[in-house]
């Protein structure tokens, strides 16, 4: 899991880094979004424990296609 959440964080900066989001807030977006990117990369095998239930990863991922969007 743990390589799974580093290369997640390090696409979900990547992404925010191209739509231009400040520096400043890219720390938190991450912190919040990373799953997102985790249970795609996973495609629902998980090594080790996957700590995020369904109803979470649908919502924060609404939220995150949502900001991909906005901007």
């Amino acid at each position: 899991m743990r390589h799974t959440e580093e290369t997640a964080r390090a696409i979900c900066t990547l992404d925010l880094k191209g739509m231009g989001v400040r520096e400043d807030e890219i720390p938190r977006l991450v912190d919040r979004y990373w799953p997102v990117l985790a249970n795609e990369i996973r495609q629902g095998v998980a090594v080790g424990a996957w700590p995020f239930a369904a109803e979470e990863i649908a919502t924060l991922s609404r939220e995150y296609e949502a900001l991909l969007k906005r901007r």
